[in-house]
């Protein structure tokens, strides 16, 4: 396989090699990758055969005479990784939908794509580490010239054209939007959101602009799903590999896998963003899934770039992580509207329902403590008797470090007395403030 190979040649020497003999044992685990290969190629065949489709298909493909593959193939492909959320191991990888036809994997790099919206999680989890909570009014209409730093007349559309209102920052990533995602970008801030890319491995060479807030750069598919890893996993990156161990001639360990893992995301802001990414797969751009068959607990995110040329869904459960990309080798409009829910999360859905007789999933869970708050969508403090009469106060539970300290400034008044409580209060306690919440929201009529 060609990602194991590739692995042999870094880890040892060409001596090592040439003297064979060797006993290399994988992660791959033969369920998940079959599953995986076969979800992918019903999943493209099914593509291929929309009346929408207008592309050559694999059926039709005759391979040159000579027995070459081609690297770069005419017809619809696509890739498939799995990964252990606990080790970090590659559980399947597949780099296309024919190795015999072409050994050219698109897992892994260089084969980078543009990433699309799949990166708009990482911005969110910035600006949730930098204050911004999930109920936060964003604007979901037009960006103006000027209004984003770096960004001069630059004003992204949403991908369907239309624009709303003042929206809770949440519905920008449930729904994708666009523009609210710059503005949450432009709160998080571009030199944090670049350094967050890098430092998670996304991509080697993340330029320095806002672009970059929705996605405008490239990266592959193996490097994607490593860092949506880190998500399950309370901000820890761990370093996604594909060989445990190689032995030698006389069966002695002449390799074994490190196991490296890190802090790489604020564990806290990280799980914020996966909550609001169980509501992409129950309410948002991924809610077909259910229609799907897919009930398990689960986060992830859609991608789609420009033109439709690259469709993306990574996702994740307590004990596995998955991204698909669906494209062509030579970037190509796949299908008009050719949305990444379209086109990648049934494969995903199919891979991950299959691997969880083996791999159970289990409800996302935080590690740490979280505590009840009312707080202000304007000014995301906590909510004063202003706020109540403004109709800004909202009910939510936050990680405990992450619940403002500060009252609202913007509407003054008193602060609500039942705004902050502490953690580890009974469940039944901890409604009590809503209760009352809904009390005085019918009493100012709001």
């Amino acid at each position: 396989m060609d990602a194991v190979q590739r692995d042999v040649n870094q880890l040892l020497t060409q001596d090592q090699i040439d003297n064979g003999g060797l006993s290399i044992y994988t992660t791959l685990d033969p369920s998940v990758q079959n599953g995986a290969q076969d979800a992918l190629e019903k999943q493209l065949t099914k593509i291929e055969h929309q009346s929408n489709f207008h592309h050559p298909v694999k059926a039709d493909y005759k391979p040159p005479e000579n027995g070459e593959g081609d690297s770069s193939m005419p017809y619809l492909e696509g890739a498939v990784v799995v990964i252990d959320n606990a080790s970090g191991g590659i559980r399947a990888l597949v780099g296309g939908r024919d190795y015999a036809q072409s050994k050219f994997n698109r897992a892994m790099a260089p084969t980078n794509r543009q990433v699309g919206s799949a990166f708009k999680p990482f911005v969110y989890t910035v600006a949730f580490s930098h204050g911004l909570l999930p109920g936060a009014s964003i604007n979901d209409g037009p960006i103006q010239p000027g209004e984003i730093d770096g960004a001069g007349n630059w004003s992204p559309a949403n991908s369907d054209g239309t624009y709303g209102g003042v929206m809770p920052c949440s519905y920008g990533l449930i729904h994708s939007r666009n523009t609210m995602s710059v503005r949450v970008g432009q709160f998080a801030g571009l030199d944090a959101v670049q350094k967050v890319a890098n430092d998670l491995g996304v991509s080697q060479n993340v330029p320095h602009g806002p672009a970059i807030y929705i996605g405008s750069f490239e990266t592959n598919l193996k490097d994607l799903s490593a860092a949506y890893s880190i998500f399950p996993n309370a901000g820890v990156r761990k370093q996604a590999y594909i060989i445990e161990r190689i032995d030698d001639q006389q069966h002695k360990p002449i390799y074994l896998a490190a196991h490296i893992s890190k802090p790489a995301l604020d564990p806290s802001a990280a799980w914020m963003t996966s909550q609001v990414m169980e509501e992409v797969l129950t309410k948002g751009t991924a809610a077909s899934a259910r229609s799907l068959g897919f009930r398990l607990p689960a986060a992830g995110k859609t991608g789609t770039t420009n033109d439709y040329k690259d469709a993306w869904f990574v996702g994740y459960t307590s004990t596995l992580t998955c991204g698909v990309w669906v494209g062509f080798d030579q970037p190509i409009t796949i299908i008009p509207h050719g949305y990444g829910a379209a086109l990648a999360l049934p494969v995903w859905t199919q891979v991950m329902n299959k691997a969880s007789q083996h791999y159970p999933a289990e409800p996302l869970q935080p590690t740490m403590p979280i505590q009840h708050a009312t707080v202000c969508s304007t000014s995301s403090q906590l909510a004063t008797t202003g706020c109540m009469g403004a109709g800004t106060a909202y009910d939510i539970d936050l990680p405990a470090d992450k619940v403002p300290t500060a009252a609202c400034q913007v509407h003054g008044g008193e602060q609500w007395p039942f705004a902050q409580q502490v953690p580890g209060l009974p469940d039944k306690a901890a409604t009590f403030p809503g209760r009352i919440f809904r009390s005085f929201r019918r009493l100012f009529g709001r």
